[in-house]
């Protein structure tokens, strides 16, 4: 079964047991799916539905992020929000997963630790691990890495 099915059938699974928090974000999930399907006239592949799935997640990060503090009831909805889109992505790196392949990486690619680099090794790690890390997390590691 695809993912969009998958999504689907989830979708009517909290309507029936009258989840609109996980219906309403299924919803727009499928929303952005599609559309991104009909703009590119052909079926994604499993890369660009993760893209889509942590672009959606970091957006819901950031306005957790720039939630005030007071609004309690906003912020335990966005992270029940996290939860749900986290559990559609594959299981995510640590940070010593990433440093271990990210040396690995420079190792093959014959690279030197320079900030030089820091472009080549950013979309060689989010090319090789796409849906399991994000931009923000390689960047912070390669900072690390690279001073």
């Amino acid at each position: 079964m695809g993912f969009i099915a998958q999504l689907r059938k989830e979708k009517m699974e909290a309507m029936k047991s009258k989840d609109s928090l996980r219906g309403g974000l299924i919803s727009l999930l499928l929303s952005a799916l599609t559309l991104k399907e009909k703009e590119e006239q052909r079926a994604l592949t499993q890369a660009e539905e993760f893209q889509i799935v942590q672009r959606e997640l970091k957006q819901t990060k950031e306005t957790l992020d720039t939630t005030p503090v007071d609004r309690v009831a906003l912020i335990e909805e966005t992270k029940k929000k996290i939860e749900i889109l986290e559990s559609y992505l594959p299981k995510q790196l640590s940070k010593e997963e990433l440093v271990k392949e990210i040396q690995i990486i420079m190792e093959e690619l014959n690279l030197e630790a320079t900030n030089q680099n820091r472009g080549t090794l950013t979309k060689e790690v989010l090319s090789k691990f796409a849906g399991r890390t994000d931009g923000k997390s390689v960047n912070i590691v390669l900072q690390e890495l690279l001073s």
